[in-house]
């Protein structure tokens, strides 16, 4: 369902870049650019809690972004940009921590068991998340290459995924006081709690290598928590904070 749902929306990105080209009466006001771009960042607190004693190693995902962005110019110098761009955020991040509220899966087969409570010791989380992206921007022309935009964007998560693993430590069953769970090796899997929709601040600037095509960069700051406020499997809030650096195309 998953891989149709993101078919159809590729499908509908290139009917719209299709329509931009067929309107020549409208072309010397509308700018359409095709762009694909890499991404990355992290969903992380802001700042990091106490609970996270120590970064251990960051990697970030193979994160791609593919978009069609439409300007409207009312004039040489301001316009408005929206259009729709599908991709992936994700990273993947080893940390110590202590007296981390959490929820483990220990044990695999009939052994299996579930704990909440307050973990210590190392943690390792993947996270590699699918969306569907529609931005809204003011865009600024003030020098013949180069193109500034800022606004806001509406993200929709079509394919989520939020897990990991907590090895090398304990974990107090119920909390702190709770009792004493040694933990060699234990899983967490967060995917079905993520919220569905994202908003937040969008910045990013064109510079015009030629005729056609444009060196793009920008960053998109969630202002949306990840999860949910009745969420309890992580004690603190999560934002999507990401770049993108890439090359478009001007039709």
């Amino acid at each position: 369902m998953k891989k149709k749902f993101v078919i159809i929306n590729i499908i509908f990105l290139f009917s719209l870049t299709a329509f931009s080209q067929s309107d020549t009466t409208a072309f010397r006001k509308w700018e359409t650019h095709i762009s694909v771009g890499y991404t990355i960042g992290g969903t992380t607190p802001i700042p990091l809690p106490s609970e996270i004693r120590k970064i251990n190693s960051y990697r970030p995902g193979a994160n791609l972004l593919l978009a069609v962005d439409f300007t409207r110019w009312f004039n040489s110098e301001w316009g408005i940009t929206t259009g729709i761009g599908i991709g992936t955020q994700g990273m993947s991040i080893s940390a110590d921590v202590k007296y981390w509220n959490t929820d483990l899966v220990v044990g695999d087969g009939e052994s299996t068991g579930r704990f909440t409570g307050t973990f210590s010791g190392k943690n390792r989380t993947k996270v590699k998340n699918g969306f569907l992206r529609i931005p809204i921007q003011a865009s600024w022309r003030p020098l013949k290459r180069w193109t500034f935009h800022g606004g806001t964007y509406i993200s929709l998560l079509i394919d989520p995924k939020f897990e990991g693993t907590a090895s090398d430590g304990y974990i107090r069953n119920g909390g702190p006081t709770g009792d004493r769970i040694q933990v060699e090796q234990a899983t967490f899997d967060f995917s079905d709690e993520l919220r569905l929709l994202d908003s937040g601040l969008l910045v990013g600037a064109d510079w015009q290598y030629n005729k056609r095509f444009f060196i793009t960069g920008q960053l998109a700051w969630g202002f949306v928590p990840v999860f949910p406020n009745h969420f309890s499997g992580i004690p603190y809030k999560m934002y999507n904070i990401y770049a993108t650096v890439g090359i478009s195309y001007k039709l």
